[in-house]
């Protein structure tokens, strides 16, 4: 099988990646690069051409860098974040620019949806808890009122990974698990739902077929060949959402296995076997890449985040330190926290900066910095945000737990599973042996999984696993330290009860200060 190539795609919020890997999981060249979009108050739009470019270009770069053979790649999948839409026509051209999930023309479309049905109806048909203008049957909703004549020109909507597929194999395909949160999905049955479809005011036909995850759909077009030298041999196969390709490329493809990923959002996937839906505990559940499986995906807005805006606000000089030396500014500052003692001297940090999702579900929560004191340094804060993350995941954690969902380990992902103090941290707190990565491309590598499957070289996406996926170093949680968190916890919860009454204030003096 060594001549044998798999291709992987990520197309993330911000960023993209193409990367090779041989059948056995091993990288062989990764290529990265970086789009932007420029939001207008509430509405964010872009051509989707933004997307397809970019990752054509690196796909071309790294056959470029690689110098092997094109048709050598047997098949290729995409990894995608979710939620942009993006109308087409039956021409293959967009209807309209695409809606970012980031728009919130549509909210209020979001609270028709919730005097409409209410919260327990969209939660019972698509595991999603909450109702915002982030979801895409909120989106089409907006367009159905605003621009009905684009609906009528669309014969397709699709959602990033669907569009990525469309640009490889020039056909109209989606699957399951991106669809999850579009909200006019059934996911107990995996059919779309009718009730859903009229309150959006788009018909079944306007959504692209839709495929398990790891299912082959047909080769490459001669139009993407010729634009990023992939060879039409090449097998395109249904992808899925980002965080369920990193969990199975991390070996997250059974129950009792929780992966945590630390990139600028915080979000846990747990894997299970049927859906669990509820209205008080409020974790979203998604259809996972795993074939008849489902993954509970309790997410928090700011999780690497909170250090990288620590980072570019109090420690300019550290990162000029680091340029001049070559080294990396994280680096340095985690380093200086590993001096610090677990519970950073007192210091407790609630890291809501831009509100709190999962478990709180308050928009208006703020961040905190609490018992600081003359003696606390810089090294402190930097400690106090790496723990209150690991905090935010016991949160998680505890929510899935009350649901019946257990965590045997934690497996980390994302930026912050580069530093082996800020996974022992996570060890430390929430008492659970952590498993960091062996390399660093998680999603691309889920996947090359799914592609893997889609063409037969493995049976299913557990198989691929034993193949493909290798653990890194395993951490266990050390007894005096977790003693130390265990109060510190207990201070980090009741932390957020007592102010949670203040953050109106904090707002209403923001709005003062702008009039």
């Amino acid at each position: 099988m060594g001549d044998i190539y798999l291709l992987g795609l990520d197309l993330g919020i911000s960023s993209l990646k193409a990367a090779l890997f041989t059948a056995e999981g091993r990288l062989v060249h990764v290529e990265q690069d970086e789009y932007m979009i420029y939001p207008e108050g509430d509405r964010v739009e872009v051509d989707p051409q933004v997307y397809w470019t970019p990752m054509a270009c690196a796909i071309r770069r790294l056959l470029e860098r690689w110098g092997g053979p094109p048709e050598a790649i047997a098949a290729v999948s995409v990894s995608s974040h979710a939620e942009t839409v993006i109308p087409m026509t039956a021409d293959g051209q967009p209807a309209r620019k695409a809606l970012v999930w980031m728009d919130n023309r549509s909210q209020p479309e979001a609270e028709e949806l919730l005097q409409q049905m209410g919260l327990r109806r969209v939660l019972e048909i698509s595991g999603q808890p909450d109702i915002g203008p982030i979801w895409p049957v909120t989106k089409f909703r907006w367009l159905s009122k605003h621009e009905p004549e684009t609906v009528q020109r669309t014969a397709a909507f699709l959602l990033p990974e669907d569009y990525i597929l469309f640009r490889l194999s020039g056909k109209f395909a989606g699957e399951y698990s991106l669809w999850s949160s579009s909200l006019v999905l059934d996911i107990r049955r995996k059919v779309l739902s009718d009730e859903m479809l009229a309150f959006a005011g788009i018909s079944a036909r306007q959504v692209p077929p839709l495929y398990p995850s790891g299912t082959a759909i047909g080769t490459v077009c001669a139009e993407c060949a010729a634009e990023t030298g992939l060879s039409t041999r090449t097998v395109v196969v249904t992808g899925a959402i980002d965080q369920a390709c990193a969990a199975i490329a991390a070996g997250n493809v059974r129950p009792g296995i929780v992966t945590e990923s630390t990139g600028s959002v915080l979000a846990l996937v747990a894997t299970i076997s049927k859906p669990i839906f509820d209205s008080e505990t409020r974790v979203p559940c998604h259809i996972h890449a795993l074939p008849d499986m489902y993954c509970l995906l309790p997410w928090n807005t700011t999780g690497g985040l909170t250090l990288k805006w620590f980072k570019d606000r109090f420690a300019i000089d550290l990162s000029q330190q680091a340029e001049a030396s070559g080294q990396d500014v994280y680096t340095l500052l985690t380093n200086a926290a590993e001096q610090i003692a677990p519970g950073s001297d007192g210091l407790i940090m609630l890291p809501h900066l831009e509100g709190a999702f999962f478990p709180e579900y308050n928009n208006q929560a703020r961040g905190v910095f609490f018992g600081f004191t003359l003696s606390h340094t810089r090294a402190h804060f930097t400690r106090a945000i790496m723990e209150a993350v690991a905090y935010m995941i016991r949160r998680d954690l505890e929510g899935l737990a009350r649901l019946g969902v257990s965590a045997n380990e934690l497996r980390v992902l994302g930026g912050g599973a580069k530093s082996k103090l800020w996974s022992q941290i996570k060890a430390d707190v929430c008492n659970l042996p952590v498993v960091m990565p062996s390399q660093g491309e998680a999603a691309v590598l889920g996947a090359a999984m799914l592609a893997a499957v889609g063409i037969g070289l493995v049976p299913d996406i557990p198989s691929a696993a034993n193949l493909m996926v290798k653990e890194g170093e395993r951490l266990y949680p050390n007894p005096v330290a977790h003693s130390v968190y265990e109060t510190a916890y207990r201070l980090y919860v009741n932390l957020y009860q007592a102010t949670k009454g203040l953050y109106p204030d904090c707002s209403t003096i923001q709005n003062l200060t702008k009039n």
